[in-house]
């Protein structure tokens, strides 16, 4: 399937940060945006990520998780993140999972990654989902709290520590 339905299509929000302003799009990802998705998740591991994980772990994480993020775009309920005309963020939803949300160093610290995760949620609330989990790497796990994300268990892949966040996002009842 392809996400070429211009409906999905966000308008634009404004995030000031750091004495500056900046336009961010918010838009479901198509397959044209596989490179961009690719080179995000890959500076992410090595830039980001790699300040929480030994580098054995790094390196076996960019021989597969760009790709494979990337290859699930259309898959997924995808989004990325544009400024500027370039993409510089994505997050997905997968049923009731929180799948790859990943934004470019350069761009980290500017709001964008809640931006992508409001989305992400309120694709959830309109899929009727009323809990979401989400896999999250010890980088991350400050940023998905601070969301409401509750800490369910530990995971170890190898010497890859991750933790299962979950969060309820169902509507009070009235």
């Amino acid at each position: 399937m392809r996400f070429r339905d211009t409906a999905h299509t966000l308008s634009p929000a404004t995030i000031a940060t750091h004495n500056m302003t900046t336009e961010v799009e918010i838009r479901r990802a198509t397959a044209g945006d596989v490179e961009a998705v690719y080179e995000i998740v890959l500076r992410a591991l090595r830039e980001t990520n790699a300040r929480d994980y030994p580098a054995t772990v790094i390196d076996r994480l960019v021989l597969t998780l760009p790709e494979g993020v990337a290859s699930k775009l259309e898959e997924w309920h995808a989004y990325v993140a544009v400024v500027d005309g370039r993409i510089v963020g994505t997050g997905s939803l997968n049923g009731k999972t929180v799948r790859a949300v990943f934004v470019h160093p350069d761009y980290q610290g500017r709001g964008i990654g809640a931006k992508l995760m409001d989305t992400v949620e309120n694709a959830a609330n309109v899929q009727s989902v009323d809990a979401l989990t989400v896999q999250s790497s010890i980088t991350a796990q400050p940023f998905y709290a601070k969301r409401g994300f509750k800490v369910v268990r530990e995971a170890f892949y190898g010497e890859e520590r991750t933790t299962v966040m979950s969060k309820d996002i169902s509507s009070p009842s009235e």
